[in-house]
């Protein structure tokens, strides 16, 4: 037998995670799109140059190479405040 919700009880302290978890899936769902788009609008090949070699590759590969590069020396120094405060 399945219980019916009593619909005098007051029922907003269910209802504000779910929409935080509708808010997140949405805004989630919005920069995967434009991701996404950011993917097909730069796929163009550049050339980049390193110490040793030239390369062609597509402008998303070398911005992605930046951003990983960008979040390890991110990590790296916000553990060295970290640890010092």
């Amino acid at each position: 037998m399945a219980v019916q919700p009593d619909p005098d009880e007051d029922q907003t302290s269910d209802s504000a995670p779910r929409r935080r978890r509708d808010l997140r899936l949405v805004v989630s769902g919005v920069l995967l799109a434009l991701g996404v788009w950011f993917f097909f609008a730069n796929s163009q090949d550049v050339r980049i140059r390193f110490w040793v070699f030239d390369t062609r590759t597509p402008i998303v590969v070398a911005l992605g190479i930046a951003a990983v590069f960008g979040l390890g020396i991110g990590v790296l120094v916000g553990r060295r405040f970290h640890r010092s405060s």
